[in-house]
């Protein structure tokens, strides 16, 4: 059905008159085609708690962390944070000014102080080494290519992939962490990969492309978690 003409301009239109999630999804398709990787924002209430319990583990709850989530939709990824995390500062940064608008609106009165979030494409404007964690959960991929039937991946590129965490990692400090769930692509692939050390795996559910855009053989577990020398 993909391949026929116009089936993608119909699927806008029918997502566009859903509404709420599915309207702002097709707004994205429209209107930042350029810069999109995931254009669905789906998300819930503590989707991570291993990793989450993992990297309170490895930093500690001090005032002084600093956490990124990139790609944080509507926020409930940075509410599961702060219950791991009551101290640390934790920006959450998101494609979508209708998500960082939920967002802000949910934000109670006492978290200002030590949560922030930015409409935002990249982390260009960041400083390097100001995290001591960077997230990025399901956001290098694209729900379309979740049926594990596709072979080849025509809609996210890999080279794109690669500046975009490439940047996500300029931001991490030396003793950091930079995390990576439910991509279409390894993380292992890129250069900057050599910066980190891989510490945590977890199942892997998303269907993995290498450089060209060719499927790569179904694998039990995917790296997920790695650490900045």
């Amino acid at each position: 059905m993909r391949a026929v003409p116009g089936y993608r301009a119909l699927q806008l239109l029918l997502d566009f008159g859903r509404g709420a999630e599915r309207r702002q999804s097709a707004l994205l398709r429209i209107r930042a085609s350029a810069s999109l990787f995931q254009p669905f924002g789906t998300t819930w209430p503590n989707r991570y708690p291993r990793i989450f319990a993992e990297l309170r583990d490895r930093l500690g709850q001090a005032a002084s962390v600093r956490l990124l989530s990139f790609g944080c939709s509507t926020g409930e990824e940075v509410a599961s944070l702060r219950a791991h995390f009551p101290n640390a500062f934790i920006k959450g940064v998101d494609i979508s000014p209708e998500r960082i608008a939920i967002c802000r609106g949910r934000l109670l009165d006492a978290e200002a102080g030590r949560t922030q979030f930015e409409i935002g494409v990249s982390v260009r404007g960041e400083d390097a080494a100001v995290y001591d964690a960077v997230l990025a959960m399901a956001v290098f991929r694209h729900g379309q290519l979740g049926d594990y039937a596709v072979t080849e991946n025509r809609l996210l590129d890999f080279d794109r992939f690669e500046r975009a965490v490439t940047d996500l990692a300029r931001t991490v400090r030396p003793g950091g962490y930079f995390v990576l769930r439910h991509s279409n692509f390894r993380f292992t692939d890129t250069a900057v990969a050599a910066e980190f050390e891989t510490v945590g795996y977890a199942q892997c559910v998303s269907p993995l492309f290498d450089r060209s855009g060719a499927r790569l053989p179904d694998q039990a577990r995917e790296a997920a978690l790695f650490h900045k020398r």
